[in-house]
């Protein structure tokens, strides 16, 4: 790099388990993508491929970089009710440049992530797995399959197990003390809102629907065969 630029790289720091469920929700909605749940996408091997782009490789790798002239860390943990990725880019590290700031303050620009069930994407696509039902993907039935679907309720569950549960913890913890200065993960706000922000988590949002437990059941099961019978019944 040219030795009369100073480079400054600011790394924004997001805690590693909500970081990977956000990474394979974008993922899974894109086409083509293989439609499988979070506890199915999370392995050893994804675990590992994805650290590689976290936040603390980036940070390291940039560290050690030569022509890096520094490399700060945004908390996007920090007043996360009036977090602004760009607010906080402009103002708080781009020297001079007050009307980008004023201008970042008043963005009004809403959020343009689509709104998709992925539970409902991937139930989709498991149908066929567990019953001989015939649909394309325009078929006029897949109406009904919804509306029983957002019907349900006590819908089984599947969570990471303990020992998953356990590492992820760990590297999500290790990450923040690597990432953030000691006040910051010694008060309420750091280690002890992260634990107890992963114990709720952890058992809700990062659990996935039991697809064969539901598909297998009769209730599934006599529903998508009298949705066979009827289009063979009215020759469609």
């Amino acid at each position: 790099l040219p030795h009369e630029y100073k480079i400054h790289v600011v790394v924004y720091y997001r805690r590693l388990y909500d970081w990977l469920y956000s990474y394979y929700n974008q993922m899974t909605k894109r086409r083509n993508r293989p439609k499988i749940t979070f506890v199915e996408w999370l392995t050893d091997e994804k675990l590992e491929d994805r650290l590689l782009g976290y936040s603390v490789a980036m940070y390291n790798r940039f560290v050690e970089a030569p022509g890096i002239f520094k490399v700060s860390v945004v908390n996007m943990h920090q007043d996360p009710d009036n977090f602004s990725t760009c607010e906080r880019f402009a103002c708080d590290h781009m020297d001079q440049a007050y009307h980008l700031c004023e201008a970042a303050k008043s963005n009004t620009i809403p959020n343009r992530n689509a709104s998709v069930d992925i539970d409902w994407l991937i139930f989709r696509k498991r149908i066929s797995y567990y019953h001989p039902i015939e649909l394309s993907e325009l078929d006029g039935r897949w109406e009904k399959i919804e509306v029983k679907f957002y019907e349900m309720t006590d819908i089984p569950k599947l969570c990471l197990s303990p020992e998953w549960k356990k590492k992820l913890f760990q590297t999500s913890l290790e990450a923040e003390i690597a990432l953030t200065p000691e006040s910051w993960y010694n008060s309420k706000e750091g280690l002890e809102s992260l634990k107890s922000d992963y114990e709720e988590k952890v058992n809700t949002k990062l659990c996935s629907m039991d697809l064969e437990t539901i598909l297998i059941s009769a209730e599934w099961q006599d529903f998508l065969t009298d949705l066979e019978e009827d289009e063979i019944a009215g020759g469609y």
